[in-house]
């Protein structure tokens, strides 16, 4: 195996093992900009004007594999013990979004339709991803001024596993205690308790509720949370996608002008594939007790521990007021 994911049995934690490849290189030719199509490996999926070619200029979105893989589709599922430890081999997927044609558009400054078309093709690679019987979970992330990174294009990375991501894990089953306790949704609750408290909101539309969580983990940390219940991003109406698109454009500049245009980590938390149970009744209320949600939190950099515990030195209802009045000074 040129990886492996190995099961830390003190923590449950699974670890991925594996040795780097060839990574992107910053050189003078972005790989990800028109023209460059010979520089990434052959797309897996495009949106394209009309009559232009596959692995060529005249794309709009387009997603390519990632040059130095986590998870790899090419490979075998091997689940195996040694001795008393696990370890399952990297079967899966690494996928490179490339969001936009130009090479330095941040997200405030995208045009919305072009956001909206980021957002369906997020929808369309998970569609995609899910009917494979060896991929349990796919994570959909997004980092803007990452320290250190090579490419400045703007880009989301796709991952595709064999296991339960680890804060996905914990959030299934935080949502599956408290349903087969209350028969409620735990998003559900959070997000009537919010819209009732009104402190920590900080845009609320007819599809979403854009709020700094009671326990944001950094300052401004924030969550997109839809107001309608559903497990799966998948399930989002085209109304839903224009309302996100124009809220992501929205708090993008909010952040820009509240924060300084600070780096930024956005991540996407849906419902894993449903189609792969390694239990009989592993899935058996999710669609009833798992929210899809957006959490956006800048400065990921600067999460800070003690004694294991998130130390935040910005209440979350001052962060949400500070972003309020951004917002309202960026239209």
């Amino acid at each position: 195996m040129r990886g492996e994911l190995r099961k830390d049995l003190a923590t449950g934690q699974w670890v991925l093992v594996r040795q780097p490849e060839q990574e992107w290189q910053a050189d003078a030719e972005c790989p990800f900009c028109p023209g460059n199509e010979h520089l990434t490996p052959p797309e897996i999926a495009a949106y394209r004007k009309e009559g232009a070619m596959p692995n060529g200029p005249g794309w709009q979105v387009r997603v390519v594999p990632e040059r130095n893989p986590f998870f790899q589709v090419e490979d075998d599922l091997l689940r195996e013990g040694l001795g008393m430890y696990d370890r399952i081999s990297t079967r899966g997927a690494s996928e490179i979004v490339i969001e936009d044609p130009a090479h330095d558009r941040a997200l405030a400054g995208m045009a919305e339709e072009q956001v909206v078309r980021v957002l369906w093709m997020y929808r369309d690679r998970l569609q995609d991803l899910k009917r494979d019987a060896k991929i349990r979970d796919v994570l959909i992330t997004r980092r803007y001024k990452k320290p250190g990174a090579r490419i400045p294009h703007p880009y989301s990375r796709i991952l595709a596993a064999p296991i339960i991501f680890g804060q996905i894990r914990t959030e299934l089953d935080r949502a599956r205690e408290h349903y087969l306790y209350k028969r409620r949704c735990i998003y559900c609750d959070i997000l009537r308790e919010e819209i009732a408290a009104e402190a920590r909101i900080v845009r609320l539309t007819p599809h979403f509720l854009v709020f700094v969580p009671y326990a944001a983990r950094t300052a401004c940390q924030t969550w997109i949370l839809p107001r309608q219940h559903a497990c799966a991003y998948e399930t989002v109406s085209p109304e839903g996608v224009n309302d996100l698109a124009g809220l992501l454009k929205g708090l993008a500049a909010t952040f820009d002008r509240a924060l300084g245009d600070p780096p930024f980590e956005l991540a996407l938390h849906t419902a894993p594939n449903l189609a792969v149970k390694l239990l009989p009744d592993e899935w058996a209320t999710v669609a009833r007790d798992y929210h899809w949600h957006l959490e956006l939190t800048p400065h990921p950099e600067r999460l800070a521990l003690v004694g294991g515990i998130t130390v935040n030195e910005t209440p979350p209802e001052q962060a949400a007021r500070l972003l309020r009045e951004a917002w309202a000074a960026t239209r």
